[in-house]
């Protein structure tokens, strides 16, 4: 998969919350499940501009693809790989990044890492919300920071499994989304 697939990935979700977030009619029985599927949705979302944002910045080569090509410069400059321990002939690529806690990769979902690691200290994301310093509701910020792709089969059957998820949330949510999109391809 090539980097800029991730961004064009982000925007189908994002149109795809916007979407259901649109049509959907609120005072529902369904409401914490639609809630619920918009935050998992919107995680991916954010993910997505994440990883497009670090390998950009970052100069990765734009006809790499991320998933099948070592870059062993890219990754010592980055600390990011896509794979947690990438194979090479059947031996692992970087043997030291096993032990060594601040590596990333894009395998794991930990896009909050790489954003904390390697996109907020770099001036071209100054203007962006949540992968830079531009300014964020702190709930949001919040539901962002605890987010996890497990979240949408951890409450499967709960009724009403995350009691803070509610229309204004996820309506702000699905806005700084929204933002975080259009200032990364605007400023990076």
């Amino acid at each position: 998969m090539y980097y800029n697939e991730y961004l064009y990935c982000a925007k189908k979700h994002l149109n795809g919350c916007n979407s259901l977030f649109r049509s959907y009619s609120p005072g529902s029985v369904h409401d914490s499940h639609v809630w619920m599927e918009l935050y998992y949705l919107s995680g991916y979302i954010i993910e997505g501009i994440t990883v497009y944002a670090a390998y950009k910045l970052y100069n990765w080569p734009v006809n790499d693809d991320i998933i099948t090509v070592c870059n062993p410069s890219f990754t010592q400059q980055t600390k990011l790989d896509f794979w947690c321990d990438r194979k090479v002939n059947g031996s692992s690529a970087f043997p030291s990044r096993a032990q060594d806690s601040t590596a990333l990769s894009v395998q794991r979902h930990r896009f909050q890492n790489i954003v904390k690691c390697l996109l907020k200290s770099n001036p071209a994301t100054n203007s962006v919300p949540y992968i830079g310093n531009g300014t964020i509701d702190q709930d949001v910020e919040s539901l962002i920071d605890s987010w996890k792709p497990d979240i949408r089969y951890k409450y499967v059957g709960r009724n009403n499994p995350l009691s803070f998820l509610n229309e204004d949330i996820i309506r702000r949510l699905l806005d700084t989304c929204k933002t975080i999109c259009i200032n990364t391809q605007t400023n990076i």
